[in-house]
């Protein structure tokens, strides 16, 4: 009788063996995830520069055509007051008037011109044009809510009102930053018709006219678009119409990401505790981003930059304001 070949017996992993495994792997994952979460990151600053890259050509597109950027406003040079119900001109954003240089000529030719409250129009498709979305409108490290205000799809960019003026709806104590805004008699808000009231390159009225000969402190020096959050602001009405936060509703008075008005905002980023409602303008019209350090800024030559949110809080004002006679270096 032939005797059974044996095996060799096999060595079990022991508890404290797995655990030490467990551990080891631990580690290696707690090491990976920030350059993992770092490297997102990084892509999603890489798009968002590339959105506002997108916004320069195509506003300097405009320009070349018209012959001065669009205006970000909606009423009619002066002509009707401030009676919304009797304005008659469409009440659209920049955004709107440049979508045939963004490649968006098939939706430009939906919006329905001729209606003061266009953006509430109904489309053949039976939406509404604030209920529309754009691939190059939100950055992607923005956590806003994008469809706020029943419809209405926000942006993560606005026109730059420059220096301007934006007095609290909070009223005393709530107005820390007015001291910075330029002060020769420009209109609060950025609410007049003429580009000799504005600080900035847009105004939130459509006969301002602002062109790059206009910008007397240089192109390379003025902001022309920046970064903001929807969850910060209070003006909700979409990147389709003038009253939107993205049309002309940021100004450099705040300084860069200032989140005291902004919801669910880490409380050491809450510099002023009385003045957190966001209908506080002159916190809640400040540019932000949810990028570490700074936000991004698109300066009317064209180029992209990220700005440090601990710039000095004067030379943001120069940047702001296209013809303060305030021409800065480096910065």
């Amino acid at each position: 009788m032939v005797n059974p070949v044996r095996r060799p017996s096999r060595r079990a992993f022991t508890l404290i063996e797995l655990l030490v495994v467990i551990a080891i792997i631990g580690i290696l994952v707690a090491l990976l995830l920030p350059a993992v979460q770092q490297a997102r990151e990084a892509a999603r600053r890489t798009q968002c520069k590339n959105n506002l890259k997108q916004y320069g050509l195509a506003l300097h597109n405009y320009h070349d055509t018209y012959g001065k950027f669009p205006g970000a406003g909606g009423w009619a040079v002066g002509t009707r007051g401030w009676d919304w119900e009797l304005e008659t001109s469409p009440h659209i954003s920049w955004h709107v008037r440049i979508l045939p240089f963004m490649d968006q000529a098939p939706l430009y030719a939906q919006m329905k011109m001729n209606q003061m409250y266009q953006d509430r129009a109904i489309l053949p498709d039976g939406s509404r044009t604030w209920s529309k979305t754009v691939p190059y409108g939100r950055c992607p490290s923005d956590n806003s809510n994008e469809r706020e205000w029943s419809e209405c799809v926000q942006t993560s960019y606005s026109g730059s009102l420059g220096s301007q003026s934006t007095p609290s709806a909070g009223g005393a104590g709530c107005e820390p930053y007015e001291q910075y805004a330029e002060k020769y008699k420009l209109a609060g808000h950025g609410n007049f018709w003429t580009k000799e009231q504005i600080s900035g390159m847009f105004s939130r009225m459509v006969g301002a006219d602002i062109s790059t000969s206009d910008v007397t402190d240089g192109t390379s020096n003025t902001i022309l678009v920046g970064e903001i959050m929807a969850k910060c602001h209070d003006h909700k009405a979409g990147w389709t119409h003038y009253n939107g936060m993205g049309s002309a509703h940021a100004s450099t008075v705040t300084p860069i990401n200032d989140l005291t008005t902004c919801e669910n905002a880490p409380v050491a980023k809450i510099t002023y505790t009385a003045c957190t409602n966001q209908n506080n303008w002159n916190f809640s019209w400040g540019f932000k981003s949810n990028h570490t350090g700074g936000a991004h800024f698109l300066f009317c030559d064209g180029t992209v930059r990220l700005l440090s949110e601990n710039i000095n809080h004067v030379t943001y004002q120069r940047l702001g304001g296209r013809r303060d006679g305030q021409v800065i270096g480096e910065f």
